[in-house]
Order: C-alpha cells, then sequence, then structure tokens
C-alpha cells in the first residue's frame, strides 16, 4: 500500500515539475511590442463644398507600437477615413522617441 501511494506522490511532484517549467518557459518568450513615439498632422479636406468642422487639421504626438508602426517612415501619408463631405489623412512629421 506504501509503495503504492509513494508512486503516486511522485508522480504528482512530476507533474507539477513539468506545469511550472512549461510556465516559466511560456513566460519568457514573452517580448512586449516594439513602440515609437511619433509626431503626426491629421488633415482634413473638405469635399464637394460640405461644412464639416470635424474635417480640421491638427498636429499629435502618438504612441504607435506592434503592426501600426508598418505606415511610421518621415514624410508617409496614410488614408484614415473617407466620406462624402470630408477625406482625413494622417502624415507622419517625425519620429519623437
Amino acid at each position: 500500500m506504501e509503495t503504492l501511494l509513494n508512486k503516486i506522490i511522485a508522480i504528482t511532484k512530476v507533474s507539477i515539475a513539468v506545469i511550472l517549467l512549461l510556465t516559466i518557459s511560456g513566460c519568457s518568450k514573452y517580448n512586449p511590442p516594439e513602440c515609437e513615439k511619433w509626431e503626426v498632422v491629421d488633415d482634413g479636406q473638405v469635399i464637394n463644398g460640405c461644412i464639416d468642422f470635424g474635417c480640421l487639421g491638427r498636429t499629435y504626438q502618438l504612441l504607435f507600437c506592434g503592426d501600426a508602426l508598418k505606415d511610421a517612415k518621415a514624410g508617409n501619408t496614410i488614408t484614415l477615413s473617407e466620406d462624402q463631405c470630408c477625406r482625413k489623412t494622417r502624415t507622419f512629421v517625425r519620429f519623437i522617441e
């Protein structure tokens, strides 16, 4: 009876050790996404003579991480949105940090 109990305890200890090892190794592979701060200009262009006060331009300092960095190059302009009255674009001005 004692040998069966000892075997169960040994199997339990090994199982716990394996679970802990897998958990720790999984955590060590985590890499936080790379992030960069950029100065950008969001500009709006009025289309068809509409009156749209939300179509104004502004300058921001924004943080871009991961996939959002694919467009982050000084001078690069991307289209944010376009509807019947306003076309909004974002121009990357300069890398900050």
